[in-house]
């Protein structure tokens, strides 16, 4: 048990709220800021604030008035950089302030990655449709554009030609903070994601996962997969890229959440993030499977105390399924509470009400719902899914 360690949690979301209630039952004091009012991260932690926690000065502030021994970000990109900047103002442990920043933007970590001679796609940053598209001759077709700098896959699309790029290097550039694109070579493969923690420049591999991706032009998750069913080389060769990814953006005593392509000529990195995996990933699934309470190791580390890491052998197994939408108007959903009662279904969330009309899938926000099962082994995991997944209809006009 900690000995009543004030933390404060910057974002309060869905992602950060079963992390503010877990640490109060390790007996840390958690305090809590984001920019809803209506956060459900609120309502576990000791005290709140309400502000934008992109910002350093509300950060730092909120830190003081809490008297907080630690600051952290849990499952979320957005508050990273802010984070370390009010750490370092305040003499807090933390990653540092470049390596914050690095972990945010997809064309600093190519950079870095690149000049440590690791596996990346060939790229070219963008700030105008001209300059994307001169780069997409460049490089050659098929090539991915995408934004340095958003997450759930928004803004990002497979181009095939000259005619898409426009339209393709217009959205990336509206999904960016920082109004710059990339444009990058299309590397086929399945992806992989890699989880785990860097302690003192030494990176701990807890568990890799695999996915299935939707059809192009949008390259968007519909399921995941825990733990992998790599073989021991690949395995190792995964782990050993994704460390010397680590390495080069200079990211030390955090979690680590980093996507790879199981490529041809080897593992390539996609891109890493200076936290933990969100959607319940870093909170949820990850103990179970591997054992590693993440959250009380990542709020050790950020309190400058030493950790242990030793995940369990052999892991448990854990699906996630994400739900499609369909053309149409929804009329109604039937079998959902069928789904919730199969034995190790942890979820099963529909988040559209009838009378919505859908869409076409291009991104994290386009997704109608969701399904987490658990089993002691992946298999177990991936059947009870099907079942679950085949009790839910969705009726459409």
């Amino acid at each position: 048990m900690a000995s009543q360690a004030r933390v404060l949690f910057v974002g309060a979301g869905p992602s950060q709220m079963p992390a503010i209630r877990h640490a109060r039952t390790l007996g840390y004091e958690p305090y809590a800021a984001d920019a809803d009012p209506s956060a459900v991260g609120f309502e576990f932690a000791v005290g709140f604030d309400i502000g934008d926690i992109r910002d350093p000065e509300f950060v730092k502030a909120c830190a003081r008035r809490r008297n907080v021994d630690a600051i952290v970000a849990i499952a979320t990109d957005v508050a990273v950089p802010a984070v370390a900047r009010a750490c370092n103002s305040l003499g807090l442990p933390s990653i540092s302030v470049e390596a914050a920043d690095v972990s945010v933007n997809k064309l600093m970590q190519r950079q870095r990655m690149n000049a440590a001679g690791l596996p990346v796609p060939a790229f070219r940053p963008f700030s105008s449709v001209d300059e994307a598209s001169a780069n997409a001759q460049e490089i050659g077709f098929p090539v991915v554009v995408k934004p340095i700098d958003a997450a759930g896959s928004r803004g990002v699309r497979l181009i095939q030609n000259m005619d898409d790029v426009g339209r393709a290097a217009e959205e990336a550039l509206a999904a960016s903070r920082a109004k710059i694109g990339v444009v990058e070579e299309f590397v086929e493969g399945e992806e992989v994601s890699v989880e785990g923690f860097v302690v003192d420049g030494v990176f701990h591999a807890i568990c890799i996962s695999e996915k299935t991706r939707t059809r192009p032009p949008y390259l968007l998750d519909v399921a995941v997969r825990f733990p992998d069913a790599l073989s021991p080389a690949e395995r190792a060769a995964i782990i050993a890229t994704a460390g010397r990814a680590v390495a080069s953006c200079g990211l030390d005593n955090c979690p680590v959440h980093m996507e790879l392509l199981r490529s041809a000529r080897g593992p390539v990195v996609v891109e890493l993030a200076a936290r933990g995996a969100g959607f319940r990933v870093f909170t949820n699934i990850l103990p179970y499977v591997t054992g590693v309470d993440t959250v009380d190791v990542q709020l050790k580390l950020a309190l400058g105390k030493p950790v242990r890491i030793s995940p369990r052998n052999p892991p448990k197994g854990a699906v996630i399924i994400f739900l499609a939408p369909m053309p149409g108007k929804l009329k109604c959903v039937e079998g959902l509470y069928k789904a919730r009662e199969l034995a190790g279904v942890q979820e099963a969330e529909v988040y559209i009400r009838p009378g919505a009309v859908m869409g076409e899938l291009t991104c994290g926000a386009d997704r109608i719902g969701h399904l987490i099962v658990f089993a002691e082994s992946r298999k177990d995991a991936e059947a009870q899914a099907r079942r679950a997944q085949a009790l839910i209809r969705f009726e459409v006009e």
